[in-house]
Formats: structure tokens, C-alpha cells, sequence
């Protein structure tokens, strides 16, 4: 079965050009980016799966969070539960302290 192409929305080609093309977003971001540009490109939902490393489900599943969402669509979302409390004070003393004996 063939997928139509993913239609962009204005000015968002060059925006996931960038996205893809960047050494300073997380890598999932890009991988997502570059999900959505093979879909403008008519591969296949499978095709894609195989370029990228990914299921066929996700693959259609960013493809309805970009229709839904655009770019912003493909950011991370919050995730459920505490954040991580991180003790930056104590891991900084740890890597100062000289090694036990």
C-alpha cells in the first residue's frame, strides 16, 4: 500500500532542513524531523522505518502528531512523575575528594 506524501506546512521544509541538518538538538528531535521530511518525499511508512531505525507505528505516529501539531508536534512532551533531583554540590565534592586508599 502506498502513503500520500505529507503535505508541510509553510516555511516548515526549511524549518526540518535545519532541524536535521543541526549538531546542537537532541538526536530524537532530528530523528523525528527527518521522519516527517522522507514523508513529504512519498517513501513509504515502511521505508522510512528502515532508514531511520524505528517501528512502522512510530513512524505514523509522528507523521499524526506533525498533522496535528506542525514542528512543535515533534518536541518531547513531559514526561509523567517527579523530575530528577540532581545534588550538584555533592557529586562536585566527590569528583574533588582524592581516591580512598
Amino acid at each position: 500500500m502506498r502513503t500520500a506524501p505529507l503535505q508541510l506546512r509553510d516555511g516548515d521544509d526549511e524549518r526540518l532542513a535545519a532541524i536535521v541538518r543541526s549538531s546542537t538538538v537532541k538526536a530524537g528531535l532530528a530523528r523525528r524531523a527527518r521522519m516527517v521530511l522522507l514523508a513529504h518525499q512519498g517513501q513509504s511508512n515502511a521505508a522510512i522505518a528502515r532508514t531511520v531505525g524505528v517501528s512502522r507505528p512510530t513512524v505514523i505516529s509522528w507523521r499524526v502528531r506533525y498533522e496535528d501539531a506542525g514542528v512543535a508536534g515533534l518536541e518531547d512532551e513531559q514526561r509523567p512523575g517527579r523530575p530528577r533531583q540532581v545534588d550538584r554540590t555533592k557529586i562536585i565534592s566527590a569528583t574533588l575528594a582524592p581516591p580512598p586508599k
